[in-house]
């Protein structure tokens, strides 16, 4: 009888032991994610491709920077938006210009990020390609350090 109630006693603790390990990684993998910032990126006014190609550009380098991707409707999320403006210049020229504006979860300005360029005219009327990551790689280090994140309640153990 012992032996009995000893071995479904054995049964029950490796059956629950697998589930609390679970718990565990779960409630770890959650901090973790709820520790790392998260946002959307948006970029208006560039030509050619430039509006989507300057969005993933600065996506891929805010995830590899730590910064999950979001969408716009997430909640607790930060927004980073981009504003391009194309000016003619002298010598077969254009100055872009980028303007970053980052906003905080609550929606305030945490600040922002500018910058200019001197390109061929005419050469971002179609494809960004090299440029757009050439941007996003300039930008990504100044936004980053904008986005501090909310810090988690991370229940503790008893």
């Amino acid at each position: 009888m012992r032996d009995l109630l000893t071995c479904l006693l054995c049964l029950c603790v490796s059956w629950l032991a697998p589930t609390a390990l679970s718990a565990e990684k779960d409630t770890a993998k959650q901090a973790e994610t709820a520790a790392a910032p998260r946002a959307y990126v948006a970029v208006i006014g560039a030509p050619g491709n430039g509006e989507q190609a300057l969005t993933a550009a600065l996506s891929k380098r805010l995830s590899a920077a730590g910064v999950k991707p979001a969408t716009a409707l997430a909640a607790n999320v930060y927004s980073v938006e981009g504003i391009v403006k194309v000016a003619a210049a002298r010598g077969g020229r254009q100055s872009v210009r980028i303007d970053w504006t980052i906003f905080g979860p609550d929606g305030n300005t945490l600040g922002g990020v500018s910058q200019t360029k001197l390109v061929r005219k005419g050469s971002l009327d179609k494809k960004w390609g090299a440029a757009a990551d050439a941007a996003a790689n300039a930008a990504a280090n100044a936004i980053v350090k904008l986005l501090s994140p909310v810090s988690p309640v991370v229940p503790k153990a008893p």
